[in-house]
């Protein structure tokens, strides 16, 4: 039996808590739907949950090496890049953290993507 609930990511570096709880190794499947356009200094380049292609952050970001605009998550305090597709065994205990990989100094975002978080039983 599996738990499905729906969330708004709104386009920050700031964590967003999706209210959901999982045990490591627990099946967790988070599906992205959407365009948002992450701060790319005075200019607009909008992306799915893949973050803009080929494009990796930098240092100051949140997660580094993943794509500038990407989705992430966070569970305690093990961050991974989830994009528009994540299908994995939960890296941590913990409650769902989203948003986007981002600078948290940057402030001029737009868009929203509307996330499927699904959860197996053990």
């Amino acid at each position: 039996m599996a738990l499905t609930v729906i969330r708004t990511a709104r386009p920050s570096p700031v964590w967003q808590e999706s209210y959901v709880r999982v045990k490591k190794g627990q099946r967790l499947i988070i599906d992205a739907d959407g365009a948002w356009s992450p701060d790319l200094q005075n200019r607009t380049g909008w992306c799915g949950a893949d973050g803009v292609p080929k494009t990796p952050a930098g240092d100051g970001y949140l997660h580094p090496g993943t794509n500038i605009g990407a989705l992430i998550a966070k569970i305690g305090s093990d961050v991974f890049a989830v994009g528009s597709r994540y299908d994995n065994p939960a890296p941590a205990d913990g409650v769902i953290f989203l948003a986007m990989n981002e600078n948290p100094n940057n402030n001029n975002q737009a868009g929203s993507l509307l996330t499927q978080i699904i959860i197996f039983d053990e």
